[in-house]
C-alpha cells in the first residue's frame, strides 16, 4: 500500500523499478557477427548455447550492415524466440572492421592516456584511415614468456567510426542495452595466447576468413606480425604452395628480426582445411601443430548447439567465432 501510494505521488519510481528488474533479469548475451551470419553464445542453465543464425544475402556486406533497422528487428526477434527478455548485448566486431599494431613506447609508456599520446605523435602506421577518423583503443601488454622486452609494448586498435556507428544503430533498433564492443580477432588472440602461454617460441597462427588465408605471427604471446597470404587454398586442394608461401615470409621475417626461435602452428579454419594442413606439417616434419588439441569447441559436451545447420560448425566462421566468444566471455 505504501508502494502504491508512492506510486501514485512520484509515477518515476514506477519507471526506476521496471528498469531495475530489467537490469536484475537480464542475461549476458555475446554476437559475434559475419556478412553471413550470427552467432550468439549465453547461458542457459547450468550449460553455455551457441546458435548460428544465417543472415539473407545483402543485409550485411564486407562487415558493414547494409539494413540497419531489418537487421535489429531479425536480432530482436530472435532474442525473443530463444526465450531472452532484457538481454545486455556484448558484440564481437567482424573481421573487416579493424586494424591493429604492435606499439614499443621505447622511452616507457606516456604519463597521459595513451590514447592521446599516440594521436598526438600520429605514427605513419600504414592504415586506410586517418587516426582522426578512427575509434581507437591502446592497451598495455606483457610477454607470456621468459623473453624479455627492452621497450614498454602495446597494443592499438582502430575502428572505423562509420562501421561501429553503423552496429551501434542495429542494437538500438533492436532495443538493446549495449555493454560492450570488441574486435572478434582480438578476443579470439586472447584464447590463443592463453592456450599456448607456456610454449616459448614463435607461434605461426593462420586464420582462414572469407576464403582468404592470414599469417600472424605470436612471439611471447604478441602479434608481431600479420600478413595477408596471396595462395589460396581449399580442403580440395594441396597445401604445398600454401606453405611455401609462409615460409617464404618467415624466411624474411627470421632475417629482419635476426632472431630464430622454435616453431609451431595453431591453424583456425574449417575442419577438413585444418586435417589437410596438419597432414602436410607432419609430412614436411615440421613443428607441433597446438590447435589439434580441442580447446573450447562446439560438442565437447559443456557447450550446446542449437539449430540443425551441422555443416556451419566445421567451417571457417565458425572456427573463428567460437574461439573469439571463448576469449570474450572468459574476459568477464
Amino acid at each position: 500500500m505504501v508502494l502504491a501510494d508512492l506510486r501514485e505521488r512520484f509515477p518515476q519510481l514506477e519507471q526506476l523499478q521496471s528498469m531495475a528488474e530489467r537490469w536484475l533479469s537480464s542475461q549476458r548475451v555475446l554476437l559475434a557477427v559475419d556478412e553471413t551470419a550470427l552467432v550468439l553464445l549465453w547461458q542457459q542453465g547450468e550449460s553455455l548455447t551457441l546458435r548460428h543464425v544465417p543472415l539473407p544475402q545483402g543485409l550485411c556486406r564486407a562487415g558493414l550492415p547494409m539494413q540497419r533497422e531489418a537487421l535489429g528487428e531479425l536480432l530482436a526477434d530472435l532474442l525473443l524466440d530463444i526465450g531472452i527478455q532484457g538481454g545486455q548485448l556484448e558484440m564481437l566486431l567482424p573481421m573487416q572492421s579493424c586494424q591493429w599494431r604492435l606499439l614499443c613506447w621505447p622511452d616507457g609508456e606516456p604519463d597521459e592516456d595513451q590514447v592521446k599520446a599516440l594521436r598526438k605523435l600520429s605514427p605513419e602506421l600504414n592504415w586506410p584511415f586517418a587516426l582522426a577518423d578512427s575509434y581507437l583503443t591502446v592497451k598495455s601488454l606483457q610477454l607470456c614468456s621468459s623473453l624479455n622486452s627492452p621497450t614498454s609494448m602495446s597494443l592499438a586498435v582502430r575502428t572505423d567510426r562509420l562501421m561501429v556507428n553503423a552496429w551501434v544503430d542495429v542494437i538500438e533498433a533492436a532495443d538493446l542495452p549495449l555493454l560492450g564492443l570488441e574486435w572478434m580477432l582480438t578476443a579470439a588472440w586472447r584464447t590463443v595466447r592463453e592456450a599456448t602461454k607456456n610454449f616459448e617460441g614463435d607461434l605461426v597462427w593462420l586464420v582462414k576468413h572469407d576464403g582468404r588465408w592470414r599469417l600472424l605471427l605470436l612471439r611471447g604471446g604478441l602479434p608481431e606480425l600479420d600478413h595477408a597470404l596471396s595462395t589460396s587454398f581449399l580442403g580440395g586442394d594441396s597445401p604445398d604452395e600454401l606453405l611455401n608461401e609462409v615460409d617464404e615470409v618467415l624466411q624474411a621475417w627470421h632475417q629482419h628480426s635476426g632472431s630464430a626461435l622454435p616453431l609451431a602452428w595453431w591453424i583456425t579454419a574449417a575442419a577438413v582445411d585444418q586435417q589437410k594442413l596438419r597432414l602436410a606439417l607432419n609430412s614436411q616434419g615440421q613443428a607441433e601443430c597446438l590447435s589439434q588439441e580441442q580447446i573450447w569447441l562446439p560438442g565437447d559436451g559443456s557447450t550446446v548447439l542449437e539449430g540443425p545447420e551441422t555443416d556451419f560448425w566445421k567451417g571457417d566462421f565458425a572456427a573463428l567465432a567460437c574461439l573469439a566468444l571463448a576469449g570474450a566471455w572468459e574476459q568477464l
